[in-house]
């Protein structure tokens, strides 16, 4: 779910966003084309020369193309390659104990993670408040901070209860991504819902203060890995922020994105839970741990030739209305002017 073409960022506050909110730029007359300062509600904006008035998010994802290929496939080791290696490696070809061959597993899964959670805590309760939410507190994590870390402690109970017996259950140990796109795809569609009929925010959802009208949560997903995994930090939260309140076609895209994971998130979790427990417990393993990978890397493909198109076509929009604005500035002001002389 990564939403992060080539943009730039200034400063800005949270606030609730309605799709009321205008996506035609503010008035640009000539003398400020180049150079467009601008309130509003999350702060002052300023913004480079082509296009005016909309905010730039100031990451790209290119530049951090290492660390993220180095980060992501550690993750998919993690969450599916070193089960899977593992599991039929030494199940078929050792004469080890099921409980061993799980006990090894279970020892494999959580490293990545947990390293990830300590460094994310660190930077989310040092002093400066770089990587936090807007208006966050020091000893508070972001939304997805406590999102993962529920799902993760249930996947790891479950991990290690169905480990426990002299025979292990090996169904149960094949459910644990499977829950997870089922939790994720309950929260994204939840949120789509609150937000289409404006309900507010039950908590506080990183920068959206409890109250709030509900985003969706691909935008929070969005704000709390860049800002904080990605190094963005709060500069980032506030351009995002400054970004979805201004541009009517952004929060669109948003909201498609939500749709689209949340659906299919929940369609492959429901789906891969039915599969494992109806096919032999060998096949179930392995349908448990591969299938949520291969649905991931397809929709991964999928949002970010689809974001791609959203953001070309949004800022096609924003030219084509500031050229507009500047025209109408034109002539309004010939009209005085004509009016002046004749006068």
């Amino acid at each position: 779910m990564t939403l992060s073409p080539n943009t730039n960022t200034n400063d800005t506050r949270s606030t609730s966003t309605s799709d009321a909110t205008p996506s035609k730029p503010p008035s640009v007359s000539p003398d400020n084309l180049h150079l467009e300062t601008f309130p509003t509600s999350a702060g002052t904006v300023t913004d480079a020369t082509e296009l005016p008035g909309l905010p730039r998010l100031n990451y790209n994802l290119w530049d951090y193309k290492w660390k993220l290929g180095i980060v992501t496939f550690l993750l998919v080791a993690e969450s599916s390659l070193i089960p899977l290696a593992l599991y039929y490696g030494l199940w078929f070809r050792t004469t080890l104990r099921h409980g061993i061959i799980f006990a090894i597993i279970t020892a494999f899964f959580g490293i990545v993670t947990g390293i990830e959670f300590g460094f994310r805590s660190l930077k989310l309760i040092l002093p400066p408040d770089t990587y936090r939410p807007i208006g966050g507190k020091r000893w508070k994590a972001d939304f997805t901070h406590w999102t993962l870390s529920f799902i993760y402690t249930i996947m790891t109970a479950i991990l290690i209860g169905a480990s426990i017996p002299h025979e292990p259950l090996v169904r149960p140990l094949a459910i644990p991504v499977p829950l997870f796109l089922i939790q994720m795809g309950v929260m994204l569609l939840w949120s789509a819902w609150a937000n289409v009929t404006h309900r507010p925010t039950p908590c506080r959802m990183s920068s959206i203060p409890k109250g709030e009208r509900t985003r969706p949560l691909v935008y929070t997903i969005v704000e709390d890995i860049i800002a904080v995994d990605g190094g963005a930090g709060i500069e980032y939260r506030r351009a995002l922020m400054a970004r979805y309140e201004v541009s009517k076609l952004f929060r669109k895209m948003i909201a498609k994105q939500n749709w689209f994971w949340g659906v299919g998130s929940l369609i492959v979790g429901v789906g891969t839970m039915v599969v494992i427990w109806t096919v032999q417990q060998e096949v179930a393993y392995g349908i448990g741990w591969g299938v949520p990978l291969v649905f991931v890397v397809v929709w991964i493909i999928i949002t970010i030739l689809w974001v791609r198109k959203d953001l070309r076509h949004e800022k096609a929009m924003w030219m084509r209305d500031s050229a507009s604005s500047v025209t109408n500035v034109n002539t309004m002001e010939g009209t005085q002017s004509n009016v002046a002389a004749a006068t």
